[in-house]
């Protein structure tokens, strides 16, 4: 008597078991193409990154990568994911994962970590200094791709903002607000904010204008000079940054290509160029700037129309005559750079 019961309590645990494995994953998707295309895009999104941690970003991008990276254009081009339960889980942990490595540790000796959150948002971290630009929410202001709770826990890392320029891809004015509620900087082209806090600062001149701006919870400055650009009729300021190891880097915003600028920026040493993938064209900007290194961003920013949210295969096609090392970035992810 006792084997059949044994049997009985086996087959009952066995059949709770697999109810929790239907209610945890769906088996059949029947007349629900929804929930059909949020959970594979979830898959995905997970299966992407998985490679990528794997392939990590460099000069040499492995087979893996790339099409990791054009798997990504795939689903941020489906234009019925945009703002679901997928992409927005999405975008809330790979920001939590840049919250946690900016906390975890900071460069050693003269290396710099480039993180890209989101669109041209870049955070440039040094043992010295934390450097935050363009940083957005993302989204808009009833769905932020990017919680307020996460990005105030980012502005915690970071010393100081700079604006390229008013869009809404590039500025954000809760972002600018937790800055200034922090007591840093935000460094801006025009008085787009004109409200805001006295750590909004306009720095822009009819030439290049050079500033030494003070940090005073790190007790460094940084040497900036700030090229007065445009994208059409928008003022754009093109930030060339001079970090405390000597180091320099510049972020073009949505600068317009302009060969005059290019040349003033290259005659100073230029170590990384944040530059937006789209720059039109790129050759010959890079030509005039004469960077050490290359990081495109401004890959797949999700208001613009598909046709305008620039893909990963469209960068590497863009990037094929340039002679200088690049590296292209999934958002999310960071990059070190070891100065010599």
């Amino acid at each position: 008597m006792k084997k059949p019961v044994f049997l009985i309590v086996v087959c009952v645990v066995l059949c709770i078991f697999n109810v929790k494995i239907s209610a945890q994953e769906k088996l059949y998707y029947w007349n629900d193409s929804e929930t059909f295309l949020q959970d594979q895009a979830s898959l995905i999104f997970e299966e992407v990154y998985r490679i990528l941690a794997a392939h990590p970003p460099g000069t040499t991008v492995s087979s893996e990568r790339r099409l990791a990276l054009l798997s990504l254009d795939a689903l941020l081009h489906d234009t019925r994911l945009d703002k679901g339960k997928a992409f927005m889980a999405h975008m809330q942990h790979i920001t939590a994962n840049i919250v946690a490595e900016l906390r975890k540790s900071k460069p050693s000796g003269r290396e710099i970590r480039y993180f890209l959150l989101y669109n041209h948002g870049f955070i440039v971290q040094t043992p010295d200094v934390t450097v935050a630009i363009d940083l957005v929410r993302g989204g808009s202001a009833d769905q932020c791709y990017i919680s307020d709770t996460l990005m105030r826990s980012i502005v915690e890392q970071c010393d100081i903002l700079f604006i390229s320029h008013v869009h809404g891809d590039h500025a954000d004015r809760a972002v600018a607000q937790m800055f200034c509620e922090q007591g840093k900087n935000v460094i801006v082209p025009e008085e787009f904010w004109k409200d805001m806090a006295p750590q909004l600062r306009v720095v822009r001149g009819t030439d290049m204008t050079q500033e030494m701006i003070r940090l005073p919870a790190r007790n460094t400055s940084l040497s900036v000079r700030i090229y007065p650009g445009y994208q059409g009729n928008i003022l754009n300021n093109v930030y060339s940054i001079t970090l405390p190891g000597g180091q320099t880097i510049v972020h073009t915003g949505d600068q317009s290509y302009n060969e005059d600028m290019a040349a003033k920026i290259g005659a100073s040493k230029i170590d990384v160029l944040l530059v937006q993938c789209w720059m039109m064209p790129m050759e010959k900007f890079v030509s005039g700037v004469k960077p050490a290194l290359i990081i495109t961003g401004h890959a797949n920013e999700m208001g613009h129309s598909i046709d305008h949210r620039e893909a990963y295969w469209l960068t590497f096609r863009r990037m094929s005559e340039v002679k200088v090392p690049y590296i292209v970035m999934a958002w999310g992810e960071s990059y070190t750079v070891a100065q010599h």
